[in-house]
């Protein structure tokens, strides 16, 4: 048994599990796997979206990382960065980038180590990972991540020939076919059609994501409409009002799985999907998110908001420089949330006020017989013939352990 000790923070209900290993390290490459599991298990463990850990940058660490996962022919260059970012998904798998953990991060440096800056690499498990400025302004309350210029998608990550170029960092997808759209859970609110169409722009701010705009992007108007239901409706409607602000969820969570399910030719690493609506031309974009690797949507999205704004801008939607993040899920329970994006020629910046909500120690036991497991489980994932149904069972398996 294994004592790890870990903080928790929010940044707009995006939860992170953080594992500060700047002073020694505490988990084996293969344990910050397999504690991803019980660090999101809301019943069997600490509950959030995601593990995060942080570590010195230096070629040793990186050597170690490359030494159990290979994801470089030749160890990157630090360029001076003094940490390094890491992500970790439920099922064990470690994702590119985060916004909003990076501005966790930036606050949590600042609480601990009294940096009001610091040179982060993040997209670990990329070709050529990304050292950015993080940082805290301890006068305004809030914390930033330069997470650089955004850019296409890698074409490891979505099919070249699915997509069509809207310009030099922007692609397009046109009328992908949603079919199979059963009337359940109160899904009547939306349309009795069982199928429709969805296009939207891809671009890569650090994670891929997928930029729908409600007014345009949907085959049936009244689609995109539904999904920004607000619960500001007179008393007598608000068991009716629930039951629609239930319903966009189910809506979103079909969307999200039939990507996961249908598209994985297309996106074979998955898609982070995020429906947006411009509030108000003078600066303000409100959005939800569904999340890749988690597999729902969470209250809010951190690179998701800086894809959003990017495209907002290039298509000219509006020409506010900040621009004014809602994200819809999380003014559920804050009515007044919001990030802030600015464009600078240093590259695209993130703005909020992370909480840190509490520290703790987690008891990770690990017996011999669940490595074992879960490292061929692992293999079994990384077998790309596996059919749909088989990766998805995959998942489930290592998700278990």
């Amino acid at each position: 048994m294994t004592k790890i000790p870990f903080i928790k923070y929010t940044s707009y209900g995006n939860n992170f599990v953080i594992v500060d290993e700047t002073r020694a390290p505490l988990l084996t490459e293969f344990e910050k796997m397999s504690f991803a599991y019980q660090a999101t298990n809301v019943f069997y463990g600490v509950g959030s979206d995601n593990f995060l850990i942080i570590q010195p940058c230096n070629i040793k660490i990186l050597n170690e990382i490359n030494k159990f996962h290979g994801y470089w022919e030749n160890i990157p260059d630090t360029e001076g960065a003094n940490f390094i970012f890491r992500m970790f998904e439920p099922n064990g798998e470690e994702s590119f980038s985060c916004g909003n953990g990076l501005i966790c991060i930036a606050d949590y440096i600042y609480r601990k180590y009294d940096k009001k800056f610091a040179r982060i690499m993040t997209e670990i498990p990329s070709l050529n990972p990304k050292v950015i400025t993080i940082g805290t302004n301890p006068e305004k309350g809030k914390n930033w991540a330069n997470m650089g210029h955004p850019r296409k998608i890698p074409l490891a990550l979505a099919n070249p020939y699915m997509t069509r170029s809207y310009d030099k960092e922007i692609d397009m997808i046109k009328d992908l076919s949603l079919s199979n759209f059963r009337q359940t859970g109160g899904l009547e609110f939306f349309t009795n059609d069982t199928s429709f169409k969805i296009s939207g722009f891809l671009v890569f701010t650090g994670e891929p994501h997928f930029v729908v705009f409600s007014e345009t992007g949907f085959s049936i108007e009244d689609l995109g409409k539904n999904i920004f239901l607000t619960s500001n409706e007179p008393t007598t409607l608000i068991q009716n009002t629930e039951k629609r602000l239930n319903s966009s969820s189910s809506f979103i969570q079909f969307i999200g799985d039939y990507f996961e399910r249908e598209f994985s030719h297309i996106f074979p690493a998955g898609i982070n999907i995020n429906f947006v609506r411009v509030v108000d031309s003078n600066g303000i974009l409100e959005y939800r998110c569904f999340e890749r690797g988690i597999n729902r949507e969470t209250l809010a999205c951190g690179t998701g908001a800086v894809a959003i704004a990017f495209i907002a801008r290039r298509l000219k939607m509006l020409t506010a420089n900040p621009i004014h993040l809602w994200p819809h899920r999380c003014r559920w329970y804050d009515p007044y949330a919001q990030s802030q994006v600015k464009e600078t020629e240093k590259g695209w910046i993130l703005f909020g006020a992370p909480v840190m909500l509490f520290e703790g120690i987690f008891m990770l036991i690990q017996p011999e017989i669940e490595k074992n497991y879960f490292l061929n489980i692992r293999q079994a994932l990384a077998n790309k013939s596996l059919r749909a149904e088989e990766r998805t069972i995959c998942n489930l398996s290592a998700a278990a352990f």
